[in-house]
């Protein structure tokens, strides 16, 4: 027989009680350190978590990756209504050792480690939203847990496999919850630019620079005409175009015959970004040189989290459910970081995304969350989650 969902203050008491159960696996979690490009690191904190959500009676899967991290979907028994989704990742930016002995560290409300605020603490936020729900003998919908080994690289290393767990695992799904990073004033995401990297190689003559310069074609002089117009591209309402990295050349006396560069994109729509590449590969093409030949490849692509039919009204729903517990009503923010949230989007679904702990200077040394902002997240999803209709 299922267990009648508690009242508003039943629920809020019980999140309360399990602080110290859910802080210790936050801990446990930081402690494992999971950098994307460690594979074996980020598995170890897999199969961590894995034992953990069978201890819990979730239907669990992981999938590997040849050269990426594991990822790991988790779910409660199918309900009457279509399930709703929980997102995070396991992967972390900085190499394991880098925080030598102080991995783990609090001071008053502010926790410090790698990946504390993005985004350990995020999965906390989703496991304990399922415990809560459980306990209370929520079975209307399914809930489903996502989470990703290789996020921060754009899924580079699992070779955008990655990116299909989250359509495979959130296929049919209601709504969809991103735990990443929280602002600090408590607002959510509702939407996101998308973020790729082009490389661009210029493949040019070499030839002696004093003896010889008219048997020559300088790669770099042509990477640079390229860079120029590619710079003038970029604006801040539409597309951002930034060349980060430059290389070519061997000697001051040599023509060079081989330049590349970087181009790094931010777009607010994915049909922008079928345009841009477009546009760039106009660009690599022309060359003031018929002897030059250039060739661009597209490296990594995070796609844009468009609101899709159903964004506003879910967002209306964690609003309300803001207000109830006597917090401030969050507001939308358009935020041009990147997150696993497009995916999901991108099947139609809604998502609200930043829904995880509080905090701030995330992928630095500085890195912390506010140790009290993860009971709170999670009573908002939790009155959200049962408001849905």
């Amino acid at each position: 027989m299922e267990r009648k969902v508690g009242s508003v203050q039943e629920i809020c008491e019980y999140i309360d009680a399990q602080q110290d159960s859910i802080m210790q696996l936050w801990e446990q979690m930081v402690l494992i350190e999971s950098p994307s490009a460690d594979r074996e690191a980020v598995n170890r904190l897999a199969a961590h978590l894995d034992t953990y959500l069978d201890a819990m009676g979730l239907q669990r899967k992981k999938i590997s990756f040849e050269e990426a991290g594991s990822s790991l979907v988790a779910m409660t028994e199918e309900g009457e209504l279509p399930p709703i989704a929980l997102m995070a990742h396991m992967d972390t930016v900085h190499p394991v050792g880098r925080f030598g002995e102080h991995v783990f560290r609090r001071e008053g409300d502010c926790i410090y480690g790698p990946g504390v605020y993005d985004c350990k603490g995020g999965i906390a936020v989703a496991i304990l939203v399922i415990r809560t729900l459980r306990h209370f003998g929520y079975r209307q919908r399914q809930l489903r847990l996502i989470l990703s080994g290789d996020e921060e690289v754009a899924h580079g290393l699992s070779r955008g496999e990655g990116c299909q767990v989250y359509a495979d695992a959130a296929a049919g799904c209601a709504a969809a919850f991103n735990c990443e990073s929280g602002m600090l004033n408590g607002d959510v995401v509702y939407r996101r630019k998308g973020g790729a990297i082009v490389t661009i190689a210029v493949h040019g003559i070499s030839a002696h620079a004093g003896r010889e310069p008219e048997k020559g074609a300088s790669a770099i002089r042509e990477a640079a005409r390229k860079i120029l117009k590619i710079e003038e591209l970029s604006d801040a309402k539409k597309v951002m175009f930034n060349c980060g990295i430059v290389r070519g050349g061997t000697t001051s006396n040599a023509i060079p015959d081989l330049c590349d560069f970087t181009v790094g994109l931010r777009f607010p729509t994915n049909q922008d970004l079928d345009e841009a590449l477009r546009t760039l590969q106009a660009i690599c093409d022309d060359n003031a040189d018929p002897r030059i030949h250039s060739e661009m490849t597209l490296k990594t692509v995070f796609k844009a989290m468009e609101p899709v039919p159903g964004t506003e009204a879910l967002l209306h729903v964690y609003q309300d459910a803001c207000e109830q517990l006597g917090m401030s009503r969050p507001q939308p923010v358009y935020s041009s970081g990147c997150s696993d949230a497009a995916y999901v989007t991108m099947l139609g679904i809604p998502v609200l995304c930043g829904v995880g702990v509080r905090g701030s200077d995330n992928h630095s040394m500085k890195e912390y969350a506010v140790a009290s902002s993860l009971t709170e997240q999670v009573k908002k999803l939790v009155l959200t989650i049962l408001s849905l209709t």
